[in-house]
C-alpha cells in the first residue's frame, strides 16, 4: 500500500509539470516503511516504485529526482536516524551531497539553463533540501504516534 501511495503521489507529480513538492511527498511512505519495519521492505518498496514509475513515465525530471535523490535519502536515513544536532547535519549534508548529484544526472537528460541557476538558486535550494528534512523527520514521528494510538495492539 505504501508503495503504491508514491506510485501516485509520483504521478501527480509528473502531471504537474514535475512539481517538486509532491515529489517530496512521494518519498514519505518509504520513510514510514523504514521506521515501522526495516531496511529490507524499505529498499523492497523503494525498488518497485522506480520500476514502475520508470516504465510508466521513463527519464522525467521528478522520477529522476525520487531514483536519486528522495528516494535513496529516506533509506540512507534509517541508518543515521538519531536524534541530535550532529546527526541533522550528517543527514542534511548527505541529502545535499545527494541534491547536487541529482542536479547534474537531471541535467544530462533535462537541459538546465544555467543563467537561472545562480547562487541564489543554490541557497534556495539548500534550504529547501533542510526543510525537507525537517519534514521527514516530523512526519515519521507523527506516523508513530498515530498508529500507536490507534493500533490494536495498543488496546
Amino acid at each position: 500500500m505504501y508503495a503504491a501511495f508514491s506510485v501516485v503521489l509520483l504521478s501527480i507529480s509528473v502531471s504537474l509539470g514535475d512539481d517538486p513538492f509532491t515529489l517530496m511527498l512521494a518519498s514519505l511512505p518509504i520513510a514510514f516503511l523504514l521506521d515501522q519495519f526495516d531496511v529490507k521492505t524499505a529498499l523492497t518498496s523503494y525498488s518497485t516504485v522506480l520500476f514502475l514509475t520508470f516504465a510508466l513515465f521513463g527519464f522525467r525530471a521528478s522520477v529522476i529526482g525520487f531514483a536519486i535523490l528522495f528516494g535513496p535519502y529516506t533509506v540512507i536515513r534509517g541508518f543515521v536516524s538519531k536524534r541530535g544536532f550532529l546527526y541533522m547535519m550528517v543527514r542534511w549534508s548527505i541529502l545535499t551531497l545527494l541534491g547536487f548529484g541529482a542536479y547534474e544526472v537531471i541535467n544530462l537528460f533535462v537541459r538546465i539553463d544555467e543563467e537561472y541557476f545562480k547562487l541564489a538558486s543554490i541557497v534556495l535550494l539548500l534550504l529547501s533540501l533542510f526543510l525537507y528534512e525537517r519534514l521527514v523527520e516530523y512526519a515519521v514521528i507523527w506516523h508513530r504516534r498515530f498508529f500507536k494510538r490507534f493500533s490494536n495492539k495498543a488496546r
